[in-house]
């Protein structure tokens, strides 16, 4: 019995990539450490990263209407493919946990000051409970509205920060050393490229029709957020020069200096609901994942009776697992590179391996019966 009847096309899938890649990344920045480089990392993080989603999207498409964790069990075996099932609704529930934590962190450190952090991440938390309680086809359809509006924002705002942009604050280029770029583009990659693996748990909700064509959507939504992402550091850098790498929030800071004709300021304020609305899309996905995949495992007729308890344990563990915004950042730029990989990079690879192993041998046993 399906769980979700709800069904995406293509364009769904885009935009919904694009929404939850902005997600955090629109108030942290990736490939955080490498300065006035950073864009340059998010560019080799991007490379990288389209390498993990080449990985779990080929897996996608070679298991139509199936999802992580059936993908898990047909490759895996039954006992194997719920260990790592298990493993992989740990992490869409722990990602999406610290989004929680990235957003409450934010607003109550530099809008809503007197505002408890329990009061931001749990009215987030309701949000996203709603949508997810109203399926992917909603999240899905919600993402065609709110992307844009956070594009247009972006724009807005890029252009209001010319007057204030220095190109030579750039430069000098890649005078970062090897070692240390290389760990800020492996950052990026990770964050936010390679969790889009999330997706394993969305793309059996695709339309017959779509799923031929999956990856070069999936991939493309993946490559127009980056864009996006390398716009930003460029303008970050330009207009803050060394103040963007010790910032926590430089797009934030950056935003902070328009200021036309003493009329127009202040403009932060207004951004934060295109932020706010990035971090809802990134929220429900995770969210959703985790919901849906604990209900398969399970063996439930339906999700919904998880929703609140799942919500519930997702708002407790952002609110305890760190006790400052300082100590957040650090986990994310230091440890979450390398804690994420089995997730993003080495079960997906294993996954693919094996799938094509059993389609060869599959293949031959035919060809053996044939002759």
């Amino acid at each position: 019995m399906e769980l979700e009847r709800g069904k995406i096309n293509n364009l769904h899938l885009t935009f919904l990539i694009i929404g939850f890649t902005f997600g955090s990344s629109v108030i942290i920045s990736p490939g955080k450490g490498a300065g006035q480089d950073t864009w340059l990392a998010i560019l080799a993080g991007l490379a990288e990263g389209l390498i993990f989603a080449w990985i779990f999207f080929t897996l996608a498409v070679k298991f139509p209407g199936k999802n992580i964790i059936q993908i898990n069990e047909v490759v895996f075996g039954v006992f194997t493919g719920k260990v790592i099932s298990l493993l992989y609704l740990w992490y869409f529930f722990h990602l999406g946990s610290l989004v929680l934590r990235n957003f409450g962190d934010f607003f109550t450190s530099l809008i809503y000051f007197q505002t408890p952090l329990v009061v931001i991440i749990g009215l987030t938390a309701i949000l996203a409970a709603s949508a997810v309680r109203n399926g992917i086809e909603v999240i899905a359809r919600c993402s065609l509205v709110l992307v844009p509006i956070t594009i247009f924002a972006f724009i807005f705002d890029t252009v209001f920060l010319l007057p204030e942009t220095e190109i030579t604050r750039l430069l000098p280029i890649l005078e970062l050393p090897p070692k240390d770029f290389l760990k800020s583009s492996h950052s990026a990659a990770t964050f936010p490229f390679g969790e889009t693996v999330a997706f394993l748990m969305i793309t059996s909700s695709l339309n017959k029709n779509s799923i031929s064509s999956m990856k070069k959507f999936a991939l493309g939504g993946i490559i127009i957020a980056a864009i996006f992402f390398i716009m930003a550091a460029i303008r970050n850098a330009a207009v803050l020069g060394g103040t963007a790498e010790i910032s926590l929030y430089p797009s934030y800071v950056a935003i902070q200096l328009i200021e036309v004709a003493e009329i127009l300021s202040r403009l932060e304020v207004a951004v934060s609901f295109p932020i706010f609305i990035m971090g809802f899309l990134k929220i429900s996905v995770l969210y959703y994942s985790a919901v849906v995949g604990s209900a398969q495992i399970l063996g439930l007729r339906s999700y919904l009776p998880l929703v609140l308890p799942i919500g519930t344990i997702m708002v407790v563990l952002s609110i305890t697992q760190f006790a400052t915004a300082v100590e957040n950042i650090i986990w994310a730029t230091d440890i979450y590179p390398f804690y994420s990989l089995p997730f993003q990079l080495i079960f997906p690879l294993l996954a693919l391996i094996a799938a094509i192993f059993k389609q060869s041998k599959a293949g031959a046993k035919k060809a053996g019966e044939a002759q």
